[in-house]
């Protein structure tokens, strides 16, 4: 699977990426995506429309990204958070390669491999169902 690194969002673009599949969300899809949790449910959806149909990587990489932005900002509702780059690297590990959320207390979040693997491997990966374990207080 080759992703394209360049056009992967930043610290600085990721809240426009979200914004994007918002916009996005509602002219295709007619939902309105309002930065909840249970919104991830629609975004997993739509990938699991899209891996059922045979879409392929190349034709909605940006909107992988556009999504995988929305559901770092969504975690960032949640929790005092903020957006975090990886190390430099143009190969590697999914976890490795892209911005990911890191929550004041340490925990990370890496939304861009779960949208992808949604995608390429099913349904296992879920945006919505990553979120609400990630959140859940530890026993």
């Amino acid at each position: 699977m080759i992703i394209p690194l360049d056009i992967a969002p930043t610290k600085e673009s990721a809240r426009g990426y979200a914004e994007d599949a918002v916009r996005n969300m509602k002219s295709v899809y007619n939902v309105f995506l309002d930065y909840s949790l249970a919104s991830l449910a629609h975004v997993d959806r739509v990938i699991r429309e899209w891996r059922d149909g045979g879409a392929a990587l190349e034709a909605v990489t940006k909107s992988l990204f556009a999504f995988g932005s929305y559901a770092g900002e969504v975690m960032r509702n949640q929790e005092p958070a903020r957006w975090t780059e990886p190390p430099r690297a143009d190969h590697g590990s999914m976890e490795d390669l892209f911005l990911y959320v890191k929550l004041m207390d340490g925990r990370e979040w890496r939304p861009f491999p779960i949208v992808f693997q949604a995608l390429t491997e099913g349904p296992q990966f879920s945006l919505e169902q990553s979120a609400k374990q990630f959140l859940a207080p530890a026993h």
